[in-house]
């Protein structure tokens, strides 16, 4: 006898991956370590009617995995919001590092001594050249955060 499964059967219920046979001690250890970006395998988000009076453990595994799911999205997000204001910082102080050393060049072009100007000069257009690749780069960086963030 060979079972021939419908395509709506085949859609929902995928192979099982060796991997997704693991258990899950969120419930029981929910501190341990190493368990902070695992999901759930396919199968546990099956509607299945288990039936039974006490179904308290399954709603607190669910709970558990939520809580752990909405805990890694905001560590996301606010991964992203730190990611963003480190490119800012970045920035600035790329520019403020131009600024410093356009600074030392004036004054040791005023105390006469070209070859430090010359240096403090070299500096500070390495530090501009600096922001400019920064901002170029992290202006990319800032439309995929954006399209991600809508998501």
């Amino acid at each position: 006898m060979k079972l021939e499964p419908g395509q709506d059967q085949l859609q929902k219920y995928k192979p099982l991956l060796r991997e997704q046979l693991k258990i899950s001690t969120a419930v029981g250890d929910p501190n341990a370590r190493g368990q902070r970006n695992e999901s759930l395998a396919w199968f546990w988000s099956v509607e299945v009617d288990l039936g039974g009076p006490d179904q308290s453990w399954n709603e607190e595994f669910y709970r558990v995995h939520w809580l752990r799911a909405k805990a890694l999205r905001d560590r996301w997000r606010e991964e992203m919001l730190l990611v963003k204001l480190e490119m800012d910082w970045t920035c600035k102080f790329f520019l403020w590092k131009t600024t410093q050393w356009g600074e030392h060049m004036q004054e040791s072009l005023e105390k006469r001594l070209p070859g430090h100007g010359c240096y403090a000069g070299r500096q500070s257009q390495m530090y501009s050249l600096l922001a400019q690749d920064a901002q170029a780069a992290f202006q990319d960086l800032q439309n995929v955060l954006i399209e991600a963030g809508d998501e």
